[in-house]
């Protein structure tokens, strides 16, 4: 299995198959924990662990990157609006969860989702979804890649 060397917060390469796109500063993924259809990862390229830490330039492709994941989640799944969350409590290493948020159920591969908690915080999943399922939601959102 190829090391991704710049994958710092995966050196044992177990969760490749989320991997969208590698930017200068970010790294877009598919995040293993769906929280909602869509839920994705949006993680500094060095290691950091406060926001405060990023410097202007990497500030500035987070806002581009953001927009980038939501064009693509958006015309994958259409969601009704985003959640972010920042904890940094497991992993310390700065990424951002991007959850979309469903006011009506959606189907994807036969399946329904449905955003039980659509107005309130999700519902955080500790929970992994298989490598498969990863794979499949990677490629409908990377086709849509803006």
């Amino acid at each position: 299995m190829k090391k991704y060397k710049f994958r710092i917060w995966d050196p044992e390469n177990k969760f490749h198959e989320g991997l969208i796109k590698k930017y200068k500063y970010w790294t877009f993924e598919v995040s293993y924990r769906q929280h909602t259809l869509g839920s994705f990862l949006i993680i500094l390229n060095r290691y950091a662990q406060k926001i405060s830490e990023l410097t202007p330039a990497e500030l500035i492709s987070l806002g581009k990157i953001m927009k980038i994941a939501q064009n693509s989640i958006d015309n994958t799944f259409k969601p009704d609006r985003y959640n972010y969350l920042q904890l940094g409590n497991g992993v310390t290493h700065l990424h951002f969860h991007g959850i979309p948020r469903y006011e009506t159920e959606r189907i994807f591969l036969n399946k329904k989702y449905i955003d039980k908690k659509y107005g309130w915080p999700p519902k955080w999943s500790r929970k992994n979804v298989s490598h498969k399922l990863v794979s499949k939601i990677k490629t409908a959102v990377f086709n849509n890649l803006t």
